[in-house]
């Protein structure tokens, strides 16, 4: 039980200077840490206290006042050290603390960090012309620190609760690159690493996962791809991204991406352990060397400076879609966290479904007026005789699909989502 003392030898407390203390336990009974807050001459106050410590305890929501004094840098450097996100999720999140949050609250406690303080920091980064990306990311580490601060039993609540962001803006289009350009770009490129070219282009591939790449990845008689792993910034191998280590996913293998993979093996061979692409100076390619080589291929091929390794997994996404593969098989492709991630990108890329639909309901409309049930079954099981529904989505061989208009040109993919 709490309890309301004087630390002091004085014969009568009412009529004593010395401050009014709560002691107290946290949750856990003698077993817990004893804690005391001093309320100076005001008993009521303390006796506010001592009654809502009693109350919270008993309801299973108590919070201890002392709990929230830690700093926000402590709070995020402690909530980094246990994040399981890919490295390079790691280094913009550390990027963006370092840059814009620590300045404006590293050093406050989180429990004196008001929602206001949240906005005016993002308001900040705003006026500096910051993308929205790069606001959204600080607003996301921000309320992940918190979040896990209410979960300890440090905060009741979090103080990131509808915070207005900026809304995502739109890139400039990208344009498909013609053969004769992926050819010259592939050319462009250390012949040694030119076949990662059609593994982004043909399988979608992330940049790390292509230079992850090695021989047994080619599975079921060289039909599928088999991705388990990639390789980071630092040139080490890790898991796939938001995936846990050991888990894979698989990928359709075109026949010239195969082909791709048989005439690099013969031609420069691959490491002791069956990885593709070799580094200079390690044992894996660094990234930044790859993308320096990249740029400067990219260039002497006539493509744009946004040209990037990302815009060939943008092309294989588009390419796949325009041409009438479901959406859910190329998110699952892609190895993105979610649907959403997928639809938020290519979601305009999808064959459009309005028109279809009118299309589908006037015919199926007209039909039922030249040729109406017949009585007895017919009339008794509405479904007899049926015709099979148009785009049922299975995607098996067999089934009716209506002819789809292929998109392709130019694609607007947010700056926020370019990375996905």
């Amino acid at each position: 039980m709490a309890s309301i003392i004087k630390r002091c030898d004085c014969p009568g407390w009412d009529d004593c200077p010395h401050p009014w203390v709560v002691r107290y336990r946290t949750q856990g009974g003698r077993s817990s840490r004893q804690r005391e807050q001093s309320f100076g001459d005001d008993l009521r106050e303390a006796e506010d206290f001592l009654l809502k410590v009693e109350h919270d305890k008993k309801a299973r929501v108590f919070i201890d006042p002392k709990a929230g004094t830690a700093t926000f840098r402590a709070e995020a450097e402690a909530w980094l050290g246990h994040h399981l996100g890919a490295d390079s999720s790691i280094s913009t999140y550390q990027s963006v603390l370092r840059a814009h949050v620590y300045p404006a609250i590293g050093d406050r406690q989180i429990r004196v960090i008001r929602r206001d303080d949240v906005k005016a920091l993002i308001a900040v980064m705003s006026r500096k012309g910051l993308g929205a990306s790069r606001i959204g990311c600080a607003h996301l580490v921000i309320s992940a620190v918190f979040n896990e601060a209410v979960r300890n039993k440090k905060l009741a609540e979090s103080p990131c609760t509808d915070i207005p962001l900026p809304g995502v803006v739109y890139a400039a289009d990208f344009t498909f690159p013609e053969d004769d350009e992926l050819e010259a770009l592939a050319a462009g490129l250390p012949a040694d690493w030119a076949a990662t070219i059609w593994l982004m282009h043909g399988c979608g591939l992330r940049i790390g996962e292509a230079l992850a790449v090695r021989t047994r990845c080619r599975i079921n008689r060289g039909t599928t791809m088999r991705v388990r792993e990639q390789v980071n910034p630092a040139a080490q191998l890790r898991p796939l991204k938001s995936r846990a280590e050991g888990q894979f996913r698989d990928i359709p293998l075109p026949l010239y991406v195969s082909e791709a993979i048989d005439k690099h093996v013969t031609d420069h061979g691959t490491t002791e352990d069956g990885y593709l692409f070799q580094g200079r100076k390690h044992k894996h390619v660094t990234r930044r060397t790859y993308q320096q080589d990249f740029e400067r291929a990219a260039a002497k091929a006539g493509l744009p400076p946004e040209f990037i390794p990302h815009t060939l997994r943008h092309c294989y996404a588009s390419t796949a879609l325009a041409c009438g593969i479901p959406i859910t098989e190329v998110s699952r492709w892609l190895g993105h966290k979610s649907i959403e991630v997928t639809h938020q990108i290519y979601g305009h890329l999808v064959p459009a479904s309005w028109d279809r639909a009118r299309t589908v309901l006037d015919d199926a409309r007209r039909a039922g007026r030249h040729h109406p049930p017949a009585s007895g079954d017919a009339a008794l099981n509405p479904a007899a005789k049926r015709e099979p529904l148009v785009g049922g989505g299975t995607g098996h061989a067999g089934s009716r699909h209506p002819s789809r208009t292929t998109r392709a040109g130019s694609v607007l993919i947010p700056r926020g989502l370019a990375g996905r």
